[in-house]
């Protein structure tokens, strides 16, 4: 009986959102004004168009629901570039991956091993994303402190906003 009364609850909230999210783009008419391609987006505004995207998708999973959440945004803020392309971030530096792979050839290059590659792939990575670099210092001297969740966020926050960390 128990079995029954779960499944009929959950056949209730399934065709409930389906229906949530069939009406939604109705009620979402009115979408955010685009910014120009160098101003970024507020981010009440990403959060709002977020939210209405994964209402209009929320029958997707996986990389179904990643790609159709990419095309709902980029069509939210068309001229605006939202994500990483080409290896680079908005803002023109390497993404964190692209870095470790290219620090990783120069260190195959070199013939590198044990210990000396290790440093060097840790400075060529640190070369190429200072900030990445200042904000894994910071969350390493917050773990120190003994600081978790929030308080371990808000310290980091607060050491990469500094110049010097």
């Amino acid at each position: 009986m128990l079995r029954i009364a779960l499944l009929a609850a959950g056949l209730v909230l399934s065709f409930s959102s389906a229906g949530f999210a069939q009406t939604q783009p109705a009620q979402a008419a009115p979408k955010p004004a685009a910014a120009a391609a160098d101003e970024p987006v507020p981010r009440a505004a990403r959060a709002e168009a977020r939210r209405d995207c994964y209402a209009e998708n929320i029958a997707l999973s996986g990389d179904d629901l990643r790609r159709a959440m990419r095309d709902c945004m980029q069509e939210r803020f068309p001229g605006v570039k939202l994500y990483a392309s080409d290896g680079l971030t908005r803002d023109g530096k390497p993404t964190a991956a692209t870095a470790r792979a290219v620090c990783k050839q120069e260190a195959d290059a070199s013939g590198l091993k044990g210990a000396e590659r290790t440093a060097a792939l840790v400075a060529c990575f640190n070369g190429k994303r200072p900030d990445l670099a200042q904000r894994a210092e910071c969350r390493k001297e917050a773990r120190g402190k003994g600081l978790d969740g929030d308080a371990l966020r808000a310290a980091i926050a607060e050491c990469g906003r500094s110049p010097q960390g």
